[in-house]
């Protein structure tokens, strides 16, 4: 992990951060949640704050089990970790719109994407793993995201023409700097460059399956420069999408213009990413492109 050292801006903090547990998070579901929802929330669960960025996101004390109550049970609140919804709040789905999640299980966002559309729209939940299709099957039901059609696919041979209004690609990824997937463990050289591999296809197809005017979403749990702002410039070389900037309210960094030997360019800083130390979350990495 010390060839990042440079590029994160804390690093004893990020060391300690990734040592510590993740504020817990409950995400209300607006499908199904009543309007006594904070009420209920509050019987329940000692409730920190709402951060400002997004008034359906509720902090909670680490004291407590959100993933047990009945509450979670019957689907009026979605348990994720904050950084997790920077994607889709990135993404910004309206009413109305088709949207692709292209590597979609266990279905946290695509849950997020119905709640945020009201089920007003068509969400095509896709993962190549028919076994993961079960838990994604699962959340859709559970938080009653009627507007959602799950599919079994490679991403990378997604069938279809230029048909959606939005993608996101959620990119399978090594998890290095991610507390939950690997602590502090590097990964495998191999390994990165063969993610990254994968990562370059999912991004160029669903670039071919977006509409004009379209807007693709890019997002990974590492902190990799391989698995990021390398998949971003192969598709701003490579496609017709074009990077935009992301709005957030949160601590975070901007994406890499160079690392080592590779060159991004100045564009890059469009791109966002965020370490557990900025605001006690997972890593995300998050590039929004329209085309």
């Amino acid at each position: 992990m010390e060839r990042y050292k440079s590029i994160i801006d804390d690093w004893e903090g990020f060391k300690q951060a990734c040592e510590t547990h993740a504020v817990n998070i409950a995400r209300r579901n607006r499908v199904k949640s009543s309007d006594d929802f904070l009420e209920k929330l509050f019987k329940d669960f000692d409730v920190i704050e709402k951060p400002s960025w997004n008034e359906n996101i509720h902090r909670l004390s680490n004291t407590e089990e959100p993933g047990k109550s009945l509450l979670h049970w019957r689907g009026d609140y979605y348990v994720q970790e904050e950084s997790a919804a920077i994607p889709v709040h990135a993404m910004n789905p309206q009413e109305g719109e088709k949207i692709l999640d292209m590597c979609a299980s266990p279905g946290g966002k695509t849950t997020q994407i119905a709640s945020r559309i009201e089920n007003n729209g068509v969400v095509i939940a896709n993962d190549k793993t028919a076994k993961r299709l079960q838990s994604l099957t699962a959340n859709a039901y559970r938080t009653g995201s009627t507007c959602v059609t799950t599919t079994n696919y490679d991403g990378r041979n997604f069938p279809g023409r230029e048909d959606f209004d939005r993608v996101l690609v959620d990119a399978p990824c090594s998890g290095e700097g991610d507390r939950a997937r690997r602590t502090f463990e590097p990964a495998e050289k191999e390994e990165r460059e063969s993610l990254s591999e994968l990562q370059k296809k999912l991004i160029v197809r669903g670039a071919e399956l977006l509409i004009d005017d379209g807007v693709l979403v890019y997002s990974t749990c590492t902190i990799a420069p391989e698995e990021n702002e390398e998949v971003v410039k192969h598709a701003l070389e490579n496609t017709e999408l074009e990077l935009e900037g992301i709005e957030i309210d949160l601590p975070h960094s901007s994406g890499l213009e160079e690392f080592e030997d590779s060159k991004f360019g100045e564009e890059l800083r469009k791109t966002i990413r965020m370490y557990p130390h900025h605001f006690n979350s997972g890593v995300i990495y998050v590039a929004k492109f329209r085309k």
